[in-house]
């Protein structure tokens, strides 16, 4: 047996009773078939990228399972001759890399601040005096500059 992982969206003007009929129709079609439920996740109403059939949203449903090799062509079809399903994808996971492997840190601890006193840096280090004393040099040297241009 083979694993595999399909998503499909749902039309979003359906009933929550008829949202959990198609979800167990699908669920018992594999059960029925040989196959195994190993995860079933309701991501719920999400916005599309773009309008499916004149509509914007839709219930998304992703559902992992373990079933022989020809399985998938059956559930295509199932998928194609129902009208509430708007789009659905099946995949085939590689078993190696399908054992749930944790999640890798995402950076939130690299770039956190660490604890202990922080090194100024060398233009912190100056004094107010000697910032002061460069200002009124680049005020000379800025009124030196307008009394040359004026004298010619």
């Amino acid at each position: 047996m083979n694993t595999y992982e399909t998503v499909f969206i749902v039309r979003p003007d359906l009933q929550q009773e008829d949202l959990d009929k198609e979800l167990e129709f699908y669920k018992n079609n594999i059960e029925q078939n040989g196959g195994r439920i190993i995860k079933v996740e309701a991501w719920g109403r999400v916005t599309m990228a773009y309008s499916i059939e004149n509509y914007a949203e839709g219930y998304y449903y992703l559902i992992q399972f373990e079933a022989p090799e020809g399985y998938p062509e059956e559930l295509t079809m199932r998928y194609r001759y129902n009208e509430n399903v708007l789009r659905f994808v099946i995949v085939a996971i590689d078993e190696k890399k399908f054992k749930l492997n944790p999640k890798k840190d995402t950076g939130a601890k690299r770039y956190a601040k660490k604890p202990g006193v922080r090194k100024p840096r060398e233009d912190e280090e100056k004094s107010e005096s000697e910032e002061s004393a460069e200002q009124e040099a680049e005020g000379e040297t800025a009124e030196v500059t307008e009394s040359e241009n004026s004298a010619e």
